[in-house]
Protein backbone atom coordinates (compact mmCIF):
# COMPACT_ATOMS: atom_id res chain seq x y z
CA UNK A 1 0.00 0.00 0.00
CA UNK A 2 1.98 3.09 -1.19
CA UNK A 3 1.57 6.41 1.12
CA UNK A 4 0.88 9.93 -1.10
CA UNK A 5 2.41 12.61 0.94
CA UNK A 6 1.40 16.17 1.17
CA UNK A 7 3.25 18.36 2.81
CA UNK A 8 2.07 21.91 4.24
CA UNK A 9 3.78 25.22 4.91
CA UNK A 10 2.51 28.13 6.38
CA UNK A 11 4.78 30.99 7.49
CA UNK A 12 3.46 34.13 8.43
CA UNK A 13 6.78 35.63 10.77
CA UNK A 14 8.46 37.69 7.31
CA UNK A 15 10.40 40.89 7.24
CA UNK A 16 7.46 42.32 5.64
CA UNK A 17 4.12 42.42 8.37
CA UNK A 18 0.92 41.26 7.04
CA UNK A 19 2.29 38.71 4.40
CA UNK A 20 1.66 35.05 4.77
CA UNK A 21 3.44 32.31 2.69
CA UNK A 22 1.26 29.10 1.88
CA UNK A 23 2.83 26.15 0.57
CA UNK A 24 0.79 22.61 -0.21
CA UNK A 25 2.74 20.21 -2.12
CA UNK A 26 1.52 18.43 -4.30
CA UNK A 27 -1.67 20.09 -4.90
CA UNK A 28 -2.91 16.76 -6.25
CA UNK A 29 -2.65 13.18 -5.96
CA UNK A 30 -3.47 10.29 -8.07
CA UNK A 31 -4.85 7.22 -5.66
CA UNK A 32 -5.00 3.50 -7.17
CA UNK A 33 -6.74 0.66 -4.97
CA UNK A 34 -5.25 0.79 -1.26
CA UNK A 35 -3.18 3.66 -1.71
CA UNK A 36 -3.58 6.21 1.20
CA UNK A 37 -2.50 9.99 2.07
CA UNK A 38 -0.47 11.98 4.36
CA UNK A 39 -0.54 15.50 5.36
CA UNK A 40 2.19 16.55 7.40
CA UNK A 41 3.62 19.31 8.33
CA UNK A 42 6.85 20.57 6.00
CA UNK A 43 9.27 20.80 8.72
CA UNK A 44 12.46 21.74 5.98
CA UNK A 45 14.03 25.22 5.38
CA UNK A 46 12.87 28.88 6.33
CA UNK A 47 10.97 30.50 7.76
CA UNK A 48 10.07 28.12 10.12
CA UNK A 49 6.43 26.51 9.63
CA UNK A 50 3.83 28.20 11.55
CA UNK A 51 0.96 26.23 11.87
CA UNK A 52 0.20 24.79 14.83
CA UNK A 53 -2.85 22.46 13.81
CA UNK A 54 -4.50 21.48 10.23
CA UNK A 55 -8.07 19.73 9.77
CA UNK A 56 -8.70 18.04 5.89
CA UNK A 57 -12.04 19.22 5.35
CA UNK A 58 -14.68 17.28 2.53
CA UNK A 59 -15.63 20.54 -0.22
CA UNK A 60 -17.17 17.73 -2.63
CA UNK A 61 -20.54 16.44 -1.22
CA UNK A 62 -21.79 14.77 -4.19
CA UNK A 63 -19.09 12.46 -5.45
CA UNK A 64 -18.18 9.71 -2.25
CA UNK A 65 -15.08 10.15 -0.05
CA UNK A 66 -12.47 7.62 -1.92
CA UNK A 67 -11.76 6.75 1.88
CA UNK A 68 -14.25 4.44 4.70
CA UNK A 69 -13.44 7.35 7.29
CA UNK A 70 -14.67 10.61 6.15
CA UNK A 71 -14.25 13.96 7.75
CA UNK A 72 -14.85 15.52 9.70
CA UNK A 73 -13.96 12.44 11.66
CA UNK A 74 -11.41 13.59 14.11
CA UNK A 75 -8.68 11.23 12.68
CA UNK A 76 -8.37 13.94 10.22
CA UNK A 77 -7.19 16.71 12.58
CA UNK A 78 -4.18 16.59 13.14
CA UNK A 79 -1.85 18.81 16.32
CA UNK A 80 1.48 20.12 16.19
CA UNK A 81 3.07 18.88 19.76
CA UNK A 82 6.65 18.56 21.21
CA UNK A 83 7.64 15.53 20.28
CA UNK A 84 7.13 15.91 16.24
CA UNK A 85 4.99 17.40 13.48
CA UNK A 86 1.21 16.87 12.69
CA UNK A 87 0.30 13.75 10.72
CA UNK A 88 -2.80 12.92 9.32
CA UNK A 89 -2.72 9.63 7.51
CA UNK A 90 -6.10 8.46 5.27
CA UNK A 91 -7.15 4.68 5.59
CA UNK A 92 -6.57 2.78 2.52
CA UNK A 93 -8.42 4.02 -0.95
CA UNK A 94 -11.58 2.08 -1.10
CA UNK A 95 -11.41 -0.59 -3.93
CA UNK A 96 -13.65 0.73 -7.02
CA UNK A 97 -13.50 4.37 -5.78
CA UNK A 98 -13.27 6.84 -8.39
CA UNK A 99 -13.80 10.61 -8.78
CA UNK A 100 -11.85 14.00 -8.68
CA UNK A 101 -12.30 14.69 -5.15
CA UNK A 102 -11.66 18.11 -4.23
CA UNK A 103 -10.96 19.05 -0.56
CA UNK A 104 -9.48 21.95 1.49
CA UNK A 105 -7.83 22.31 4.77
CA UNK A 106 -8.43 24.75 8.09
CA UNK A 107 -5.02 25.68 9.73
CA UNK A 108 -4.15 26.98 12.98
CA UNK A 109 -0.96 29.06 13.11
CA UNK A 110 0.72 31.97 15.11
CA UNK A 111 1.10 35.35 12.93
CA UNK A 112 4.23 37.37 13.11
CA UNK A 113 2.93 38.85 16.35
CA UNK A 114 2.31 35.03 17.65
CA UNK A 115 -1.11 35.42 18.07
CA UNK A 116 -3.06 32.20 16.79
CA UNK A 117 -4.74 33.16 13.17
CA UNK A 118 -7.73 30.33 11.79
CA UNK A 119 -7.54 30.74 8.02
CA UNK A 120 -9.16 28.09 5.30
CA UNK A 121 -7.02 26.78 2.17
CA UNK A 122 -8.74 25.92 -0.84
CA UNK A 123 -5.98 26.31 -3.34
CA UNK A 124 -8.65 23.70 -5.74
CA UNK A 125 -6.49 20.70 -4.42
CA UNK A 126 -8.04 17.79 -5.58
CA UNK A 127 -7.36 13.83 -4.58
CA UNK A 128 -7.64 11.87 -8.38
CA UNK A 129 -8.79 8.44 -7.97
Amino acid sequence: MPTKTIRLHVSANNSVVGVINVKVTPWRVHLNANDDVEWILDEGGSPKNDIEWFRVEQIDRVRKWPFDVEPPDPSYTGIRSDTGPAIVTSPPKKPGATAVISYGLTIGFRDDAGALRIMYIDPDMVIDS
